[in-house]
C-alpha cells in the first residue's frame, strides 16, 4: 500500500502519514476531511484488532458512520441542506481503506456514504490522485507480481501522480508492505531503492519506443 505524504487544509499544506497500523497483520488508510479521518482515528483503538479483517467489515462500517453523523450534527450547515442528503454527504466526505493478511490477501473500501465493500480486483486506488493512478495502473489489472514488484509499480505509481501535479498529492511517499509475515513500514533507504527501481524501470519504458 503506497500514499503520497501531502495534508492539505484549505490552502495550507503540510506533510503527514496517511497510512496506519491496525494490527501485526492489517493497515488503514484515510484520503478525504482531516476532521472525519482524525475522528476515526482516535476511536480506531477501541476494535478488537486481534480479529480478521473478515469480522470487522461491520464494526468499521458502524464506526464510520456514527463519525459522519457526529460531524453533521456538529456543522452549522447542515441544517441549509436538511433536505438534500447528497449535499450533507459532501460536506465531509473521506473514504478509508484497510488491508489484511491475517488469513488471505483482503481489501475493505469504506465509501464516502460509511459504506463497506470488499475490493474484488486490485488495484485499487483513492482519494484525490485516483484517477491518475487509475490511467497507469489499468494495463496491470488482473495481473499478479510478487511483493517487490509490486513495491516498485506501487512507488512508481504514486510518484507519477505526485509529478503531474494532481491536487493534494505531494511528497513523501509511504510505502508499507503487508504479506503473511506482518506488515512493514518501509524505511526510508528502502524507500530510496525503490525510488531507484522506479526510475530504471521508466527508462527502460522510454527506451522501449526510442528503439
Amino acid at each position: 500500500m503506497a500514499s503520497d505524504g501531502q495534508i492539505t487544509s484549505g490552502l495550507v499544506r503540510t506533510t503527514g502519514k496517511k497510512i496506519y497500523r491496525l494490527s501485526e497483520h492489517a493497515v488503514w488508510a484515510a484520503s478525504g476531511e482531516l476532521a472525519l479521518i482524525q475522528r476515526i482515528q482516535e476511536r480506531i483503538g477501541t476494535l478488537p484488532t486481534a480479529r480478521p479483517l473478515v469480522n470487522l467489515r461491520d464494526d468499521i462500517g458502524q464506526m464510520v458512520k456514527q463519525c459522519i453523523n457526529e460531524l453533521i450534527q456538529l456543522d452549522f450547515r447542515s441544517s441549509f441542506f436538511a433536505q438534500d442528503p447528497d449535499t450533507l454527504l459532501k460536506l465531509h466526505p473521506a473514504d478509508f481503506i484497510f488491508a489484511d493478511f491475517s488469513q488471505e490477501p483482503l481489501i475493505l473500501h469504506i465509501t464516502v456514504e460509511g459504506v463497506p465493500e470488499w475490493v474484488q480486483q486490485a488495484p485499487f486506488a483513492t482519494g484525490s490522485g485516483d484517477l491518475f493512478a487509475y490511467a497507469l495502473l489499468r494495463k496491470y489489472q488482473g495481473k499478479s507480481l510478487n511483493l517487490k514488484r509490486a513495491s516498485v509499480l506501487a512507488y512508481k505509481v504514486m510518484e507519477e501522480a505526485i509529478a503531474v501535479d494532481a491536487y493534494g498529492l505531494g511528497p513523501p511517499i509511504d510505502l508499507w508492505q503487508i504479506s503473511q509475515t506482518g506488515v512493514t513500514n518501509l524505511s526510508e533507504a528502502e524507500v530510496s531503492i525503490l525510488a531507484e527501481a522506479a526510475r530504471t524501470l521508466r527508462g527502460a519504458e522510454i527506451q522501449l519506443l526510442l528503439d
